[in-house]
């Protein structure tokens, strides 16, 4: 009897772990881009506060997939990668920081704060993606976002601006695409400062 009963839970288990499927864990990544902005020491915007809008992008943007091109036609998404985070929120949080550090306005607040401001900072994320191409022997990223500085009390635009930035990335696979991106996005948020600081001479 008792060597039944050991053989039934033997061939159990084996049905059991036959039945089992493994999934492989997804790598998730973060969009943390290494951003040195410098402090402006005068700024004619001192007594205006600032919003920064919740970026505006295509839906793909939205959601925690990594996606990636081959030359320039097919468009697919990393099986065992992914974003921690949708680039549209995150970019938009690595924005509002980078805005902040600027220190060209009175005071800067993101797209949820219930308070009043001058200006409204808005965003269009028109491209942040990895390519491939030259049969998967090349691998870059390309970057584009577009500013709009809004005059809150007349809904008038006073100034817009898009920057662009590719850049190869180091490795073939969806790290180097990460850390290209990352980059390529903070060289976009320093132009961006810049830009802004032109604005506030």
């Amino acid at each position: 009897m008792i060597l039944k009963l050991r053989d039934t839970l033997i061939v159990t288990s084996i049905f059991l772990s036959g039945c089992t499927v493994t999934t492989p864990s997804k790598s998730e990544y973060r969009i943390v881009p290494n951003v040195n902005i410098s402090k402006a020491e005068s700024s004619t915007c001192k007594d205006k506060s600032l919003k920064v809008a919740q970026a505006f992008s295509d839906t793909s943007l939205m959601s925690r997939k990594m996606r990636y091109t081959y030359d320039e036609q097919q468009e697919f998404t990393y099986s065992e990668s992914a974003w921690s985070r949708a680039p549209s929120r995150a970019i938009t949080a690595v924005l509002l920081e980078s805005v902040r550090a600027s220190g060209l306005f009175k005071s800067v607040n993101n797209y949820k704060s219930r308070s009043r401001s001058n200006l409204i900072l808005e965003t269009n994320i028109e491209e942040f993606l990895q390519h491939y191409e030259e049969n998967n022997q090349k691998s870059f990223v390309k970057v584009v976002i577009s500013f709009t500085l809004v005059d809150a009390k007349t809904s008038t635009t006073i100034d817009n601006t898009t920057i662009k930035v590719d850049l190869d990335a180091d490795s073939l696979n969806a790290k180097g695409g990460v850390i290209a991106l990352n980059q390529a996005l903070a060289e976009v948020l320093q132009k961006n400062s810049e830009w802004l600081g032109s604005l506030c001479r």
